[in-house]
């Protein structure tokens, strides 16, 4: 006897798994401890502020209650009207709303992957494809595809027009590719601040990306989630500009097309508790939509309750917020520095929890070596490929024990890139660090 087979979209799923799992499960079997592990991988690769741990213990520890008897009951799937409350007055304390936001704009779900899958069911029929700019969100294949059967469609773009105008030749033309072969394009995505660039678009980029959005009647999904971790405010570099502040957002796009995406896990730390939250103040109906989806997003009526009494302490969020920023500019000083003396490139960031680098070939050369895949008189023709890469990864992750994510999972247009979180305790940071350039040092 056999087993009926599988749907044909649970059958794609498999073969689709984010390579972030397989480095968790590394993490799981070695992770590394100050005291009781110090040899074990050091996770230097999740985007998640744990710098600011101590601060966020101290606090929720101070406020968490006993349960209490609606905490055993159903709460409303989309947000308590005091959660949803709190959440706005985050838009409207830091977003420079131009209208105020409400908490009708808001649907909660259990964290931002629960919404771009939403936004996907909702956006998107089975193959419609969603442009993103790439490098990108690791992820998105598996959010926007894994059920809701969107075709996350990265734009491969060269480095340095990454945070240019001059990028909107390459969607014109992979939207013009797609329709060519009978294929439809539904949404832009997009990120600012950008993962993993850690740079927010300036606004005649994002201006342009509106426009090429209405010419061809896209729906935009904004992404802010690193909002409130910008760390550089220079008058030199781009500042981030919620599309909440943009006055004029209607001279560009008819703002019923544009969804904003943002929640608890990158900006207040709190990746565990599975809490984001997507609003469109300008589009009634897909909110309603978003609501009838929300039970699938779900979160325990108790965490509604923590969470409003949480954000409700606005002098203690602002505080909060501000060390966090401060400790985010002073680690990636620290690494820029250590990039520098070492001559590793990356580029410059001014928000979020990583950046983007490119090992030197050495990583790549010292690890071919090590598998006994190279000869000493085939050194000066190694390049970085899609395997090389890989093999530098596993190699990194589970022999030097540092795990940084590897520049395909992002859809990187050339090989031997790397995203590295520096949001983690810097004692950590200091060890990592130390470990990842002994994995490039060129051997004899």
């Amino acid at each position: 006897m056999t087993a009926p087979e599988l749907s044909v979209g649970a059958q794609a799923a498999t073969t689709k798994l984010p390579l972030v799992f397989k480095a968790l499960g590394w993490l799981t079997e070695n992770p590394y401890d100050k005291k009781s592990n110090p040899s074990g991988i050091i996770n230097a690769g999740i985007a998640a502020n744990s710098m600011i741990k101590s601060y966020l213990l101290d606090r929720l520890n101070s406020i968490s209650e006993k349960l209490i008897p609606s905490d055993l009951e159903y709460n409303i799937p989309y947000g308590s009207p005091q959660l949803r409350g709190e959440i706005a007055a985050i838009f409207n304390r830091h977003f420079n709303a131009v209208e105020p936001v409400s908490e009708e704009d808001i649907t909660v779900t259990n964290g931002c992957t629960t919404a771009i899958e939403m936004l996907s069911f909702a956006l998107c029929n089975p193959g419609d494809h969603v442009l993103i700019p790439a490098p990108c969100y690791l992820a998105l294949e598996s959010d926007m595809g894994s059920r809701a059967q969107a075709v996350a469609t990265p734009v491969k773009l060269p480095l340095e027009e990454s945070m240019s105008v001059d990028q909107i030749s390459y969607f014109e033309n992979t939207l013009s590719d797609i329709e060519a072969s009978g294929g439809k394009v539904k949404v832009l995505f997009l990120m600012s601040p950008h993962n993993p660039l850690g740079a927010s678009y300036p606004r005649k980029v994002l201006q342009a990306f509106f426009k090429f959005a209405s010419k061809h009647n896209l729906y935009v999904v904004m992404d802010e989630i690193y909002a409130l971790s910008v760390f550089d405010h220079n008058d030199s570099v781009a500042p981030f500009e919620s599309v909440l502040s943009w006055a004029d957002l209607d001279s560009y796009i008819d703002p019923a097309s544009v969804v904003i995406l943002h929640g608890l896990s990158k900006d207040f730390g709190l990746n565990g508790f599975r809490m984001g939250w997507a609003l469109s103040p300008w589009n009634k109906d897909l909110t309603n939509v978003l609501r009838c989806y929300s039970a699938f997003g779900y979160r325990p009526a108790y965490t509604d309750r923590l969470i409003t009494k949480f954000l409700a302490d606005r002098e203690y969020i602002d505080s909060m917020l501000q060390i966090s920023q401060s400790m985010l500019a002073s680690n990636y000083k620290f690494v820029a520095e250590f990039l520098d003396q070492h001559a590793i490139r990356y580029i410059p960031c001014t928000a979020g929890h990583f950046i983007w680098l490119q090992l030197p070939i050495s990583a790549c050369i010292n690890t071919l070596k090590k598998q006994d895949r190279l000869g000493d008189k085939d050194v000066a023709d190694v390049k970085w490929t899609a395997e090389n890469e890989m093999l530098v990864w596993e190699d990194i992750t589970r022999n030097h024990c540092v795990y940084i994510p590897p520049g395909q999972s992002f859809f990187s247009v050339e090989y031997g890139w790397f995203r590295l979180s520096f949001s983690i305790d810097k004692d950590d940071l200091v060890i990592a660090l130390d470990r990842l350039i002994k994995a490039c040092i060129a051997s004899d």
